[in-house]
């Protein structure tokens, strides 16, 4: 019986690592599928001169950055990564139930390039 309840203790933690895991890799690789409320989809901008985010809440459009929140004037994001970067960091403020302000400290632990 004793046998049997560790075994039974070994399978469920193994389960739960492969789910944990399972969804750390499902948000890392597909940002789209983010969380359960929201969902981010980073864009071009038509004229090719950098990338912004939307994000979604329950199927409606939430959130649209089209320059770098934090920074001065109208900077865009130079590349995919950098609007997805800022974008995750802000579905993480809002799911804590933060106010989804970027600091410039922020922006420069990111390593987003832009200027001050």
């Amino acid at each position: 019986m004793k046998r049997t309840l560790t075994y039974l203790l070994i399978f469920e933690i193994i389960v739960f690592g492969v789910l944990a895991g399972n969804y750390f890799l499902e948000r890392k690789t597909n940002p789209d599928l983010y969380s359960k409320y929201y969902r981010v989809k980073v864009k071009e901008l038509s004229d090719d001169n950098g990338w912004y985010y939307e994000i979604y809440k329950d199927s409606r459009l939430f959130i649209q950055q089209k320059n770098i929140p934090g920074a001065l004037g109208n900077q865009y994001f130079k590349s995919k990564k950098d609007a997805q970067k800022i974008a995750l960091l802000v579905v993480d403020k809002l799911e804590c139930r933060i106010l989804p302000y970027i600091t410039k400290a922020e922006l420069d632990s990111c390593n987003i390039d832009f200027k001050n």
